[in-house]
């Protein structure tokens, strides 16, 4: 290791690890390559294989080595695989008639999910994730959250994804202030609490620490300047010094408030109104055998903000790839304004990062090649609102984490002026943080956006102009927001790009028979929603219309025939709109008035009437005057005499005087004895629980306040001893 410390691994651990490039261009089928990491297996089928051929004669030797090899089958789950697949391909979102499919024909998404799977089937008995969920959707991170959680070996797993760690975790280990506090045997709710309670009595300690400093300090500019204090002055900054360094080693405990990262993207360059569009595209994935979508006509009008949504793996990526130039299309023409400045932040771009040059100078060389004004001051700027600050900036990019190589491409992409932005699962590889500061800035840019992502809450904050729906080989564009079944976890479409027929399906109707899905879905579904219903019906409606219109002559007896039926649809589809927007004024009432209680109960009551002036005083007399000035001096003899009673050095005073001094001493050593145990695990640099910490922490400051506590008492008797020499003399 870097910094000192050991790795120690078990020579005959199993250790599986969920690799980023996953499969890309392996021709083997899904289902080959989800089981070629299952060892035991491979082997044992290969020996029974094996057993099987040589049984030729039938000797007793034969079948004995028949029947060893049957049982190791056995015993390795090969009667049982095929179950095992299924469970986890389809809990992943695969379907049946995909396992077959040679993994080269799937999207990169898809691609990642059959790297998962065959991790999963490999069952290490240590399985370490980073980020599992990135290239999943809602359902099948819900599937693999019960998975992990139920996992019989150890799993460890770096995710910012809260509902996955609800399901998936029993103790969480945060890194933070270039710590590690682990936090066993709890659920990711619980460690939230119990973490703010960590830091509640980790910030009590550091106040007293506080408080206790200024105290000693006080003393030492009041004290300090007498002769006759030096040594106790003197003594005190000896003390304050051991506090100082006591106070260091409790802030180390407490996490700060760390520094959100900002982002500004650079200001859109002046385009036309439309600066990039498809017209009648035929777009194939480059590894694909037929077309995925036909007849494109996409227009990226200026300040438009388009979400792409359909089913995974039915081209919405592979449209930007076309809007980007980067695909050749079999049909149709990519028009683009000749002002057009693109920029493209893609899933996998921090992949592809020159891993051998520094992080800052790629940054400074890349965004220069478009705006060669950017100074160095600018580009440091943006990477340190980044978090990528001192030394991460001056290292290779192979030397950072993904996160920070994501980071790194967000800077450059950050720092190069554009007028259309293609966004491909821009979340994937970025934390909470870096996510936020990403919609913050997408929030104030002008300039055109076309965004894919499987993430909901990135999507709606994004506040879309238009949604374009991809399925079944075609795009369509609508000019409005976001609706709940743009996110319909059962539309799941095409997966398989090379096996995309150019048929089109039969059109949709509303009593569509139930597929077969996979476990995942076997539980009961929620009841469909008003929006979902508008949506299904209005499809109806769009088939009718086709169909109408695909009959040429027959048209006007089918629509005849349809015309009831259309109608109906459409009366539904009115009612379910009058109903649903009775539904938001009825909600909107609900919380205007939930509003007013809430508030009532927060407001402060109205002020009172001031009340009304008291009538003047009539001016004092000379005799009242003089009867105020004998009260006021008889008030203050009585306070002066209470005042020395108070300092008087009685018989109680001198016997704790005879034995403060040995106090004083007894309290130093162990004072003494308690802030040197704590330099000691300081100077070891001692790895000990964040409580042990904090106790030896507590102890040393509690041990020095009563030391320092008996100390003021000690020159409080000297004052007082001091004054009844005075009177004495």
């Amino acid at each position: 290791l870097a910094d000192g410390g050991q790795l120690v691994v078990s020579s005959s651990l199993r250790l599986g690890m969920l690799e980023q490039t996953a499969v890309s261009g392996a021709d083997t089928t899904v289902r080959e390559e989800v089981v070629s990491r299952m060892e035991r297996y491979q082997a044992a089928k290969a020996a029974l294989d094996s057993a099987v051929e040589s049984c030729v004669l039938g000797t007793d030797e034969e079948l004995e080595c028949l029947e060893a090899a049957q049982s190791e089958y056995a015993a390795a789950g090969g009667y049982e695989i095929e179950a095992r697949i299924s469970k986890v391909l389809q809990g992943l979102g695969f379907e049946t008639e995909e396992f077959d499919a040679p993994c080269s024909s799937f999207s990169g998404g898809w691609q990642m999910r059959i790297g998962l799977a065959r991790l999963l089937l490999s069952e290490p008995e240590l399985l370490i994730m980073d980020e599992p969920t990135n290239h999943l959707d809602a359902a099948a991170r819900r599937w693999l959250g019960d998975y992990v959680g139920a996992y019989q070996g150890t799993v460890l797993v770096v995710s910012h994804d809260a509902e996955f760690l609800r399901r998936a975790s029993n103790s969480i280990a945060e890194v933070a202030g270039g710590r590690l506090e682990l936090y066993k045997s709890v659920t990711y709710d619980k460690f939230l609490e119990e973490r703010e309670e960590r830091q509640a009595r980790v910030r009590a300690t550091v106040e007293a620490q506080e408080r206790e400093r200024k105290r000693m300090q006080d003393f030492i500019d009041r004290m300090g300047a007498k002769a006759s204090k030096a040594t106790q002055a003197k003594d005190r900054q000896g003390k304050l010094e051991r506090l100082a360094k006591q106070q260091a080693a409790a802030k180390a405990l407490l996490i700060g408030q760390q520094r959100r990262p900002s982002l500004t993207l650079a200001a859109p360059p002046p385009c036309g109104m439309t600066p990039l569009a498809l017209a009648g595209a035929d777009i194939r994935h480059p590894l694909g055998a037929q077309d995925i979508i036909t007849g494109a006509d996409l227009a990226v009008a200026k300040g438009m903000r388009l979400i792409l949504r359909g089913p995974n793996g039915a081209g919405k990526s592979t449209i930007l790839k076309a809007l980007a130039g980067s695909l050749r299309l079999g049909e149709g023409q990519r028009v683009a304004d000749e002002r057009l400045e693109l920029g493209v932040f893609a899933q996998d771009l921090a992949q592809e990062l020159p891993q051998d040059v520094v992080a800052f100078e790629y940054v400074s060389q890349t965004v220069r090649r478009t705006d060669g004004t950017v100074t160095d001051e600018r580009c440091r700027a943006v990477m340190g609102a980044l978090g990528l600050v001192g030394d991460k900036a001056a290292r290779s990019i192979g030397d950072l984490s993904g996160g920070e190589k994501a980071r790194v491409a967000l800077a450059t992409f950050c720092l190069t002026p554009c007028n259309v932005l293609l966004l491909d699962e821009p979340t994937n590889h970025l934390d909470v943080d870096a996510i936020a500061a990403l919609l913050d800035a997408i929030g104030k840019y002008n300039g055109a956006l076309v965004v894919v992502s499987h993430d909901r809450a990135f999507c709606e904050a994004i506040d879309a102009t238009h949604v374009g729906y991809v399925a079944d080989g075609k795009v369509l564009v609508e000019e409005r927001s976001l609706r709940q079944s743009d996110f319909s976890e059962l539309d799941r479409g095409v997966v398989n790009v090379a096996g995309a027929v150019s048929a089109p399906p039969p059109p949709p109707s509303l009593a569509e028979p139930e597929r077969t899905r996979g476990p995942q879905d076997s539980a009961p579904k929620p009841p469909e929603s008003l929006e979902d219903k508008i949506a299904a019906a209005e499809a109806a409606i769009e088939a009718l219309d086709a169909e109408r219109a695909s009959c040429g002559e027959e048209g006007a007896l089918l629509a005849e025939l349809e015309e009831e039926k259309r109608g109906a649809l459409q009366a539904e589809v009115e009612a379910w709109r009058a109903e649903l927007e009775e539904r938001a004024a009825q909600r909107k009432a609900a919380e205007e008035a939930l509003e007013k209680v809430f508030n009532r109960g927060f407001e402060p009551p109205p002020p009172p009437l001031p009340p009304p002036p008291p009538p003047p005083a009539p001016a004092p007399s000379q005799r009242q005057l003089a009867k105020l000035s004998e009260e006021l001096s008889r008030t203050g003899r009585v306070k002066k005499k209470e005042k020395e009673k108070k300092k008087k050095f009685g018989k109680r005073e001198k016997a704790e005087y005879a034995t403060i001094e040995a106090d004083v001493a007894e309290l130093e050593a162990a004072a003494a004895k308690a802030e040197a145990e704590l330099q000691e695990v300081i100077a070891s640099r001692k790895r000990l629980p964040q409580m042990q910490q904090l106790a030896l922490v507590n102890a040393a400051a509690a041990a020095r306040r009563a030391a320092d506590d008996k100390m003021d008492r000690y020159l409080e008797l000297e004052e007082m001893l001091e004054l009844a020499e005075e009177r004495g003399a």
